[in-house]
């Protein structure tokens, strides 16, 4: 069960920080920790095998909690930075949402916003990753909440999929929130009202620079499904044909808009940022084509008018596609 998914290496450091703070000694952690780095992606049967260790070594029915509750940014590697970067914890969670593979990537991930709020859920179809792993998980993003704010902002409600437990009272102190177990899923619900909360450490320049960094993480991961990379050529197709929007995305993938959006919502997807991914990613491959020019990229990018395809590419890479084609040609050269 659970082969080929993963977690950030950085999320190791939690658990080394952990154990170091408790007093103990599990060499496994110090092992890992040595052998994988910030970056590496380590398989969950490693991850769970080291929670059992230290549940074992601590004997703490809740160590989960305990576990989240050590989080710091360094542990969520760019991710952690990024959202730290952001101008309100709405903006926060929802680049969460986007690049949350990048530190979890286990079960699909969906986001959802109504009249309760904000709620992130993370389902079962590969498996019950078991209570060590949610619970750590989930305090982790709770103990992060607070860090981006520096504010006692509580979920509406909590809810996992493992069995109820005998100390519940816990979880409900430690939430302050009603907790729900046996559930269907696993999820987290931020009130509406919380989402405008302004982040401690905004720097929008910091933000471009680390999404754009996040953005090639991501693209470098494994698709998550056949859906997923369906519907990038489909896009692509579009950009072609000149109606890359969502209503024509669908109606070649053969599906309702609503059926579109809900498949997005379902894996944390947001159909505009896969469309700017891609003509972000298009823009570069078709400037070294010396070919084609600035116009005939614009119109395959989808843009009616060049000029708007110059503005989005400035806002993309920090200088307009002219200037960008000739350091290209220069490097090829040299």
């Amino acid at each position: 069960m659970f082969k080929g998914l993963f977690i950030t290496g950085s999320m190791l450091g939690m658990l080394g920080d952990f154990v170091s703070d408790q007093g103990i000694n599990i060499p496994e952690v110090d092992e890992a920790i040595v052998q994988y780095g910030s970056q590496s992606r380590v398989s969950f049967q490693l991850w769970s095998g080291l929670l059992e260790k230290i549940s074992v070594a601590v004997a703490d029915p809740a160590v989960g909690l305990a576990i989240g509750s050590r989080v710091v940014p360094r542990h969520v590697g760019v991710l952690g930075y990024l959202v730290l970067s952001c101008q309100n914890l709405g903006e926060a969670l929802a680049r969460f949402a986007r690049y949350q593979r990048l530190v979890y990537d286990v079960n699909p991930f969906n986001v959802r916003v109504d009249e309760k709020g904000m709620e992130l859920s993370w389902g079962i179809e590969y498996g019950k990753t078991g209570a060590l792993a949610d619970e750590s998980s989930i305090a982790a993003l709770f103990s992060f909440v607070r860090i981006l704010t520096n504010q006692p902002l509580y979920p509406s409600y909590v809810s996992f999929v493992n069995p109820t437990p005998d100390n519940l009272q816990h979880y409900e102190a430690f939430f302050h929130c009603p907790v729900k177990f046996e559930d269907d899923a696993t999820r987290v619900c931020f009130p509406l009202e919380y989402l405008s909360a302004p982040l401690l450490h905004s720097d929008p320049t910091l933000l471009d620079l680390l999404s754009q960094q996040a953005e090639t993480l991501l693209l470098v991961l494994p698709k998550a499904d056949a859906f997923e990379e369906k519907l990038q050529q489909v896009i692509v197709q579009c950009l072609h044909e000149g109606e890359p929007t969502l209503p024509a995305v669908s109606a070649h993938l053969a599906l309702s808009t609503r059926t579109l959006q809900r498949r997005l919502q379902e894996r944390g997807l947001v159909f505009q940022d896969i469309l700017e991914h891609t003509r972000r990613e298009l823009a570069i491959r078709y400037l070294e084509d010396k070919s084609l020019s600035l116009t005939d990229i614009a119109l395959l990018l989808g843009y009616s008018e060049q000029s708007a395809f110059n503005r989005a590419f400035k806002r993309w890479y920090n200088q307009p596609p002219k200037a960008y084609r000739k350091l290209l040609l220069l490097k090829k050269k040299g």
